[in-house]
């Protein structure tokens, strides 16, 4: 699959002929830049990166897993069609850390349909985009996307990922441009943190924490949640909905007796930093994370957990 090349200027046009088949989801500026159905691609953003990942998309906040009542239960399902333009690379990985997730041994269904009936555009970022990203750190791959945009001057060059990318520029010229890799000043310097669960360190860190769940909110691959049952007040039938949850709360590990596996801060800080850098890949053989800096960057207390690890011991 040859790579293709886009003059800037006709971005917009591009983007407007994939708006006629499906919803087109873009960095948008709103209240604060954010993936957001694009209604106007003239006003779509590509100089900046969301705060806020695509997550929701994929992965909704809350979504009705099944309907019931007394005689049946019936499966509640999504099929939405959609492009998704702008999704950087760490964004793009953390989908296929999901993937691994909920589409192997356990197929959530809502989240396979959503994966099914996609495009994936994304965009290159030469320069990190926030001084907290350390994406450099975190083995990415390049892979996941149909197209990738990546700025070449007065053009975009255009890598293709897949079929579908590649019949939505099959009218295009070739390219022969090289996107450069992306540097990040910021670096993860120390991730074998197997003999550092009791280091000081962690400590330090959660006497910053409020237990907000900012982190893991702006997280684009955590993935904790909760089940609620909500019947009719006859009892006779209700629905089962999936909200998203965080691993930072006190209560999600509350249990029957009121027991809590997670009781301190301190020691839901350092399983979400185990489960990113350790759990999963003794698991899959590879990091969870993908260094975006998100979690540091919309943290209110500024905790920057990259900084604390590095200082640990070896």
């Amino acid at each position: 699959m040859s790579d293709k090349i886009l003059k800037k200027k006709d971005l917009p046009a591009f983007l407007t002929k994939l708006r006629k088949n499906s919803t087109l989801i873009a960095p948008m500026q709103r209240d604060i830049l954010r993936f957001d159905i694009c209604e106007d691609t003239a006003k779509v953003v590509t100089n900046k990166r969301p705060l806020f990942t695509a997550k929701k998309y994929f992965y909704k906040e809350k979504q009705e897993l099944f309907s019931y009542n007394k005689a049946n239960i019936k499966e509640t399902g999504q099929n939405e069609h959609f492009v998704i333009f702008g999704m950087r690379l760490c964004d793009i990985n953390s989908l296929l850390k999901l993937d691994k997730l909920f589409l192997n041994d356990f197929e959530e269904s809502n989240y396979k349909k959503a994966r099914k009936n996609n495009i994936i555009i994304g965009l290159n970022c030469e320069t990190a985009p926030s001084k907290y990203c350390f994406c450099e750190s975190m083995e990415l791959k390049d892979a996941g996307y149909d197209l990738f945009f990546c700025d070449a001057g007065v053009h975009w060059h255009i890598k293709v990922g897949s079929k579908k990318g590649e019949k939505l520029v099959k009218n295009l010229k070739d390219s022969y441009h090289r996107p450069k890799p992306i540097k990040t000043k910021k670096k993860l310097h120390h991730k074998e943190i197997a003999g550092n669960f009791n280091d000081k360190n962690w400590q330090e860190m959660s006497d910053k924490c409020i237990s907000c769940g900012a982190c893991t909110n702006l997280c684009p691959n955590c993935l904790c949640f909760d089940i609620f049952d909500t019947p009719s007040l006859a009892l006779s039938k209700g629905v089962r909905n999936l909200e998203w949850d965080s691993c930072q709360f006190k209560d999600f590990t509350k249990v029957a007796g009121d027991h809590v596996f997670r009781e301190t801060r301190e020691s839901r800080l350092r399983h979400r930093i185990f489960h990113k850098i350790m759990y999963f890949k003794d698991q899959f053989d590879e990091y969870m994370c993908t260094g975006c800096g998100r979690c540091i960057e919309g943290c209110p207390t500024r905790i920057d957990w990259v900084q604390t690890l590095n200082k640990m011991k070896k």
